[in-house]
């Protein structure tokens, strides 16, 4: 969106004024009346677009997503597979779950791919796998998908150095190591990027620095990378999901139990002077039964955000800036990159 001087954006500028001016507003009846009115015709235009926007013509093109094995990248790729695009289905282990049920898919269409994204070897051979598809069907790729993510919770004082750079590896470093090694592929198509972040790649929240600094990084990235790729006809999608922890695995048994693992190793690793200051033991253990009940307060479902990945792929229209709010517990932001 386009940004003044002070660093904010005019959505910004008018969210703001709207808040401070929204009370009084309310106070007239007739001004109440008229914003009802207002809100009305917005959401019947936006349904109105919504529904009339066009579609690529779907001719088994290749999509490559990273994180297949759990999560929006899992729904995604039977999404994509289920409506005619050639996937490329990366997964952590070719043995999870998750890659054993998409290899179930009976289309032809739908590979799976074993791809740690911080193992230069695992992305080349991964590039070397497509470009043979490609050569043997002209499925070409159409999409690259940045979906793998790790999460990671803790104060600044208490995550060791380690953790924040095995999370960096993933979310931001992954992020650059891919699109690098399939950009060529992606600039002969014409194509598109979806770079998944978050809206903690917006705004900071206390014990997320490790896991904001990454997407922070992802969104800063993806700017850049929208900028250069103007000249070659390559758009750059962000996809800024919210509180979808319970529904994408994050806050699953396993996932729980890297968690307790981490917050072990931080109450073992921290000085004596910081341990009394935080009572780091207790601390930590309070910290994660929170963790462990939070999985009730988030959106109990990915659609909206398998939605959205869906729109950046197939809309044509990604030359108009949009920027999405959905009120509702999940606070998803979709923010859709243009020139």
């Amino acid at each position: 969106m386009a940004a003044l001087p002070i660093g904010l954006t005019y959505w910004d500028v008018g969210r703001l004024v709207a808040i401070v001016c929204l009370p009084l507003l309310l106070s007239c009846c007739y001004v109440t009346t008229v914003l009802v009115c207002l809100s009305v015709i917005y959401v019947a235009f936006f349904l109105y677009r919504k529904s009339t926007i066009k579609r690529i013509p779907i001719s088994g093109q290749g999509v490559l997503i990273t994180g297949c094995d759990t999560g929006f990248g899992h729904e995604f790729a039977k999404r994509l597979d289920s409506l005619g695009f050639t996937v490329f289905a990366g997964c952590l282990s070719e043995q999870s779950d998750g890659a054993k049920n998409l290899k179930t898919s009976k289309t032809g269409r739908l590979h799976v791919l074993g791809l740690n994204i911080t193992k230069d070897d695992e992305v080349l051979k991964a590039v070397t796998y497509v470009t043979k598809v490609h050569e043997k069907s002209g499925c070409g790729l159409w999409a690259l998908v940045n979906n793998a993510g790790l999460n990671m919770l803790g104060d600044i004082e208490l995550c060791t150095m380690e953790m924040f750079y095995k999370i960096s590896e993933v979310n931001m470093y992954g992020m650059v190591r891919v699109t690098k090694a399939f950009l060529p592929l992606i600039r002969k198509s014409k194509g598109r990027i979806l770079n998944t972040t978050s809206v903690k790649g917006r705004l900071c929240l206390p014990k997320n620095a490790a896991y904001g600094i990454t997407k922070f990084g992802g969104e800063a990235f993806s700017d850049v990378l929208r900028l250069e790729m103007l000249k070659f006809g390559v758009r750059v999608i962000v996809i800024e999901p919210g509180n979808y922890g319970g529904a994408t695995g994050m806050l699953n048994e396993q996932s729980l139990k890297a968690i307790k693992r981490d917050f072990n190793a931080m109450a073992e690793k921290v000085s004596a002077e910081v341990q009394e200051v935080y009572n780091a033991k207790q601390y930590l253990e309070d910290l994660y039964k929170a963790v462990c009940g939070s999985s009730n307060s988030t959106y109990p479902g990915l659609k909206p955000v398998v939605d959205a990945m869906e729109d950046a792929v197939v809309s044509t229209h990604l030359n108009i800036d949009i920027l999405l709010m959905e009120a509702t517990p999940s606070m998803m932001y979709i923010a859709l990159l243009h020139d």
